[in-house]
């Protein structure tokens, strides 16, 4: 069992690569403060969390990494629930009143049984430049077994979906910037001062040792907040469109479904090579996960199938990678996209094959 922050899809793309589930769950379901007790026996005594850096206050989430749906269940609800110190949470439910998802998943006489359930693929999902022609055959095959198992499923258009990644780059970006530069991210909670004081000023030693990832952050945020003044407060005003757009969906279906990543985890660049080649191994990776860091709607990623590694050194060689499932509930809806997944996983014990 792991947590991590997911402000783009950071919870959601390593439990992809990796073989396992990852939630993010809704917008501030889980206290971004921490410090927390957490009894999770039998597969542990207490935990303790600390602090949470924040990347941009809107999109910030805290997600859960786990080998399984039922353990993903269990470790949620054991650290969900309002804080009274994270102002994300505000509209989040007490932690006594935070369901039981894993006594839930346990208590369905027919956990694989998914009759009444409708199941919405996201058409846009599967149109971008960068997806693999595999990934998508590979998803169309997991979503054909919702249909098997009594679900009702068929394509939506929601044309926003595509803009997403943009309108979230002008919250993120910007916004994060902001953010860093100033040591205020606007918001009631617990500030990490000492944080702060590392990431603004920031030191000539810490910049150069950055991942070209966070240098890029930095340059597009300080670059946008110059030129394009009104950049964070329009994308924040478009992202309120995007919630709007996956509402109207959610209206009709129980829970939308994309693939996670559109291609598999790829090889690590060389040593040396440059921070165009670096960027270019990541080009369209959050085309399907971040616009629900900005609409707040819980999203989870679950393996559906292994596909062969076609570049860098293991090409050839046989050696696959997992290809993973993304499902997306309304708000607060957890028990929903947890009891969608748990009849896949159920179904298809041997997904690897």
């Amino acid at each position: 069992m792991s947590i991590g922050a997911d402000q783009g899809g950071s919870v959601r793309i390593p439990a992809c690569n990796c073989g396992i589930v990852g939630l993010k769950p809704t917008f501030g379901l889980i206290p971004y403060t921490g410090k927390k007790d957490m009894g999770l026996w039998p597969y542990s005594t207490k935990v303790l969390i600390l602090g949470c850096a924040s990347n941009e206050p809107s999109n910030d989430n805290l997600g859960v990494i786990t080998r399984s749906v039922g353990e993903n269940a269990l470790l949620l609800q054991n650290i969900a629930g309002a804080d009274n110190i994270d102002d994300r949470g505000f509209a989040a439910p007490a932690p006594e009143r935070i369901p039981k998802y894993s006594a839930t998943l346990s208590s369905y006489e027919a956990p694989k049984d998914l009759t009444g359930i409708k199941v919405g693929i996201i058409a846009e999902s599967l149109t971008g430049a960068v997806l693999d022609p595999r990934v998508k055959s590979t998803f169309l095959k997991a979503a054909e077994c919702f249909r098997q198992l009594g679900a009702t499923v068929s394509e939506v258009s929601i044309p926003l979906h595509n803009k997403g990644p943009a309108i979230w780059t002008g919250i993120s970006k910007v916004g994060g910037f902001l953010g860093k530069s100033t040591g205020s991210f606007g918001r009631r909670g617990y500030q990490m001062v000492d944080l702060h004081s590392m990431m603004w000023p920031l030191q000539q030693q810490n910049w150069d040792n950055a991942y070209v990832s966070l240098k890029n952050n930095y340059l597009n945020g300080a670059y946008a907040t110059k030129m394009f003044p009104h950049l964070l407060g329009k994308a924040t005003n478009l992202s309120r469109m995007l919630r709007d757009a996956y509402d109207a969906a959610l209206s009709e279906y129980d829970v939308l479904i994309t693939p996670t990543l559109p291609y598999i985890a790829t090889s690590h660049c060389a040593p040396d090579a440059g921070p165009l080649d670096q960027i270019a191994k990541q080009v369209g990776l959050t085309s399907n996960t971040c616009q629900f860091n900005q609409t707040g709607h819980p999203a989870l990623t679950m393996p559906i199938g292994m596909l062969e590694i076609q570049e860098g050194h293991l090409k050839g060689t046989g050696t696959k990678l997992p290809v993973g499932l993304q499902i997306v509930g309304k708000w607060w809806a957890e028990e929903t996209v947890y009891r969608v997944a748990y009849a896949w996983e159920l179904a298809n014990p041997n997904w690897k094959d």
